[in-house]
């Protein structure tokens, strides 16, 4: 994996950071490589908290899942949205988002051109991401931190940062700073 010149390789994240590109991770591993037809949603729960509020949950959850959330007050359990809109525009989905109250943030995975996901020149995009779609996840705590992964249609490398895709970036943490609150 590479990482964008935001956050160079040895970059040590702080743990909040590190809990939600860990989240980023997982839901890009959920959502797989086949092409969306539209963008996927998912509230990021503080997994301690959900397991104190409803601890029937922890039978849901692998023996590594459960462990890293009693050792890690910052872990996030990705919890995928299913009244979304079925649009493949993240931004008009956006306007009937509706984020649980429980939702310590939000992401998004979905496929973009690949101007709009990568950084500087539309040829310096094609050499790092290929010509054809980007998938991109994108996520963003209450707190405003984000934390996002792009990588190529067909490739494996993934680039990783906290704003590889600032307008999702940036129309996304309204949206968390208010849960429960319609996104419009």
């Amino acid at each position: 994996m590479t990482e964008n010149s935001e956050s160079p390789v040895d970059d040590v994240l702080d743990p909040p950071t590190a809990a939600l590109a860990a989240a980023v991770l997982e839901v890009g591993r959920h959502v797989g490589e086949a092409p969306l037809r539209s963008p996927r949603w998912f509230a990021l729960v503080a997994t301690g908290e959900l397991l104190a509020s409803q601890p029937s949950f922890a039978l849901l959850l692998d023996d590594a899942s459960r462990e890293a959330a009693e050792s890690d007050p910052h872990h996030l359990t990705p919890i995928e949205l299913d009244d979304v809109p079925g649009t493949a525009d993240p931004l008009t989905a956006l306007e009937h988002l509706e984020v649980p109250d429980i939702a310590a943030g939000i992401a998004l995975a979905c496929d973009l051109d690949t101007i709009r996901a990568a950084e500087g020149s539309a040829d310096r995009a094609r050499e790092r991401l290929g010509s054809g779609p980007v998938r991109a996840v994108v996520a963003v705590r209450s707190d405003g931190s984000s934390w996002c992964s792009v990588r190529g249609a067909g490739r494996r490398e993934q680039t990783l940062g906290r704003r590889l895709v600032p307008d999702l970036v940036d129309a996304l943490a309204p949206v968390v700073e208010s849960p429960g609150a319609d996104a419009r």
